[in-house]
């Protein structure tokens, strides 16, 4: 047993926040999945839903004021197996690429921020729109979807040219990936899944302007912002893939690289090399072309 618990801590302190984020919903998926479980062979299934209710965002306002945490707590809690399943999925590809660029950085603000700025939309949209009148107090708001449009919109938005495979069948730039997603949200509004379309829409909302503002984008505009969400100002998209080319491929330099270690490369030049990269990938460079990304990055 002590063993165990010194893995676990051990996996604790070492995993980045991608897995942290993973373990946390997957744990607690399977706690309540376990609670409900006994609650239902003891003919308790309602008692249990009631204890549980309090982790979700209700629909009326009202009951906010006495249940904040709510705004934290839904967003780790899922209704179902395959619910839990496509948002881990989806946040996991789109939080490694993020990871590959930025290494974690602002990815707890990310996904806490934006899960609450989708409950903001929610409520208030619950609470304004006649639409939702008789509903409004019915009606909840579960799960990490929010939180997990809000990352794919920030990685959406760092690297839009960014392309992944979409079931392993064909190519996809992130921007459309993102693109259709909010389509999908703003379609099933009206049908099929008003309140966590709407919640979606706040998500990637955040996503999409917290790292606008992580470029530089909104710096006259919102002089504090950075303070609190972003810890850049200015990001160089070139930079940014430099910077990953240089990490998995380490340099060898040669004996004129040496000689010439001194001479920094010219803009132009480096910029045509790194379009080179973007077109036809790093393998594509001459020895000469990696001699001079790595004399650039020194």
């Amino acid at each position: 047993m002590k063993d165990f618990k010194f893995i676990f801590k051990r996996f604790i302190a070492s995993s980045s926040v991608v897995n942290r984020i993973l373990l946390i919903n997957i744990g607690l998926f399977i706690s309540f999945s376990v609670f409900k479980l006994i609650m239902y062979l003891f003919n308790l299934k309602g008692f249990s839903e009631q204890i549980i209710s309090y982790l979700y965002v209700p629909g009326n306002a009202k009951l906010l004021i006495y249940r904040p945490w709510t705004l934290l707590t839904y967003q780790f809690m899922h209704v179902d197996f395959f619910h839990i399943l496509f948002n881990m999925l989806m946040f996991y590809y789109m939080a490694i690429i993020y990871n590959n660029f930025l290494k974690s950085q602002g990815l707890w603000k990310i996904y806490l921020w934006g899960g609450i700025s989708g409950a903001i939309v929610f409520l208030l949209s619950f609470n304004f729109f006649p639409v939702f009148r008789n509903t409004a107090n019915l009606g909840y708001l579960v799960g990490a979807s929010a939180s997990v449009m809000a990352v794919v919109a920030a990685t959406a938005t760092l690297v839009p040219d960014f392309e992944v495979f979409l079931f392993g069948l064909f190519r996809i730039k992130l921007k459309w990936l993102a693109f259709a997603l909010i389509l999908i949200d703003i379609s099933g509004i009206p049908t099929s899944n008003p309140g966590g379309g709407l919640a979606h829409l706040g998500g990637t909302l955040f996503g999409f302007v917290y790292m606008l503002n992580y470029k530089g984008y909104f710096n006259l505009y919102f002089k504090n912002f950075n303070k609190y969400f972003a810890q850049k100002t200015k990001v160089d998209e070139k930079k940014i893939f430099r910077k990953k080319v240089y990490v998995n491929q380490p340099h060898q330099p040669n004996s004129n690289a040496k000689n010439n270690k001194n001479t920094k490369p010219n803009q132009l030049e480096i910029d045509a090399i790194l379009d080179k990269i973007s077109q036809s990938g790093y393998d594509s460079l001459t020895k000469s072309e990696k001699d001079t990304l790595f004399r650039a990055s020194e």
